[in-house]
């Protein structure tokens, strides 16, 4: 049975509808006011069903329930994957807690958390922009049209979170980030990453426009820690 105890909370206001039961104790973004997609952006874990503009109560340090995303082990540490669930951390992979017991696929657990550690956006330059097209999280845009970039010279932003057509939401123009490579390819640990259509980080070569290094090993059509920078250089031939 999933039990919680001591924990540390605060509250902010919610910005998008998260009235259901599949929200709560998933991963939350101060950020953004959303739910968390990875650990870098995660600052807690929802504990109510807030509406759009109602606040949301978030545990960011303690003991407390959580979503899991895949089934999960007593002892496993945790990481937050796409839509807040938590599952187990790979190698690499930010930890924000400890399960205390096993957990099947899409259940409540319980864990000791701590999350403040976990996140990257500190080390970063931020800025808010309403794309044009909707947007997967840990793709790039182009500010000339608030699209996708397709090149490495377009590249000016990475997507802190999915983005929808006409809302505004969060870039990362400088800093870490949590960019997602392309669905067909994987980097390591020091890859010198540039970018291909529809915003995807991709393996540098020879005359690339590199924006971005590899701070981990990330799989393909994965999300992983990387150092992004809309100003960069030619890799030479």
């Amino acid at each position: 049975m999933a039990t919680e105890n001591v924990q540390f909370k605060m509250t902010i206001e919610a910005l998008e509808d998260l009235n259901t039961d599949g929200h709560q104790y998933v991963a939350f973004a101060l950020i953004d006011g959303k739910v968390a997609n990875n650990a870098e952006e995660a600052s807690g874990i929802l504990q109510n069903k807030p509406k759009t503009n109602e606040h949301a109560t978030i545990t960011y340090l303690g003991e407390s329930k959580y979503r899991a995303g895949l089934a999960v082990s007593k002892g496993d540490k945790l990481t937050v994957a796409d839509s807040g669930y938590f599952t187990q951390a790979d190698s690499n992979d930010p930890v924000v807690g400890e399960s205390k017991a096993d957990v099947t696929s899409g259940s409540v657990g319980t864990g000791l958390f701590i999350f403040p550690n976990a996140r990257d956006q500190a080390d970063s330059v931020i800025e808010a922009v309403t794309p044009k097209v909707d947007v997967i999280a840990g793709t790039v845009l182009a500010f000339d049209d608030l699209e996708q970039a397709d090149t490495g010279e377009e590249a000016d932003g990475v997507a802190i979170d999915a983005g929808t057509s006409g809302t505004e939401f969060n870039l990362v123009i400088s800093g870490k980030v949590h960019g997602r490579m392309d669905p067909a390819e994987c980097s390591s640990l020091g890859d010198v990453l540039t970018v291909i259509t529809s915003g995807y980080f991709s393996l540098g070569d020879s005359g690339d426009y590199i924006t971005a290094k590899a701070l981990a090993n990330i799989g393909s059509n994965a999300q992983g820690s990387m150092l992004f920078s809309g100003i960069g250089y030619y890799l030479s031939v």
